[in-house]
């Protein structure tokens, strides 16, 4: 009975093992290019500084409804989720910051190159300083090159 126990739970492990290299093994990326951030920015929970950056996003079979941004420079390398959403197509990709309470967050990558939006969770930290704000934040377009 024990043999048999452990039997199943191995191949339960194997099977896991095998599905999660296979994921992987279909992710692509899909846009990749490089911006100068001006200043400090929330990305998430990560401060980013000034400084180069590289983004690219990677989408797989398996989520291509929540797509994974990787971000690496500065000291930085982080993966974040996004949603994404339909936009017009534009020939231009640029991410959205906002000035939430005088701290700049990221809010938005707009691939205008492939005709998508998508947009990033905010902490709850920053929540509570966008409540505190008295009025709609500002955005500001920092552009991407490819």
């Amino acid at each position: 009975m024990k043999l048999r126990k452990h039997l199943t739970i191995g191949l339960a492990l194997i099977g896991l093992a095998l599905g999660l290299t296979t994921v992987r093994a279909n992710a692509q990326t899909a846009i990749q290019g490089t911006f100068e951030l001006p200043a400090a920015a929330y990305f998430g929970d990560t401060l980013l500084q000034p400084g180069q950056y590289t983004i690219r996003m990677s989408v797989s079979s398996a989520d291509t409804h929540v797509p994974a941004f990787h971000l690496s420079g500065e000291g930085i390398n982080a993966t974040f989720l996004a949603v994404a959403k339909p936009a017009q197509e534009s020939g231009r990709n640029f991410l959205e910051i906002a000035n939430v309470d005088g701290t700049y967050v990221i809010r938005a990558f707009d691939a205008g190159s492939i005709g998508e939006s998508f947009a990033f969770g905010v902490t709850k930290n920053v929540k509570n300083k966008a409540l505190r704000a008295s009025a709609e934040p500002p955005s500001i377009a920092v552009p991407v090159s490819e």
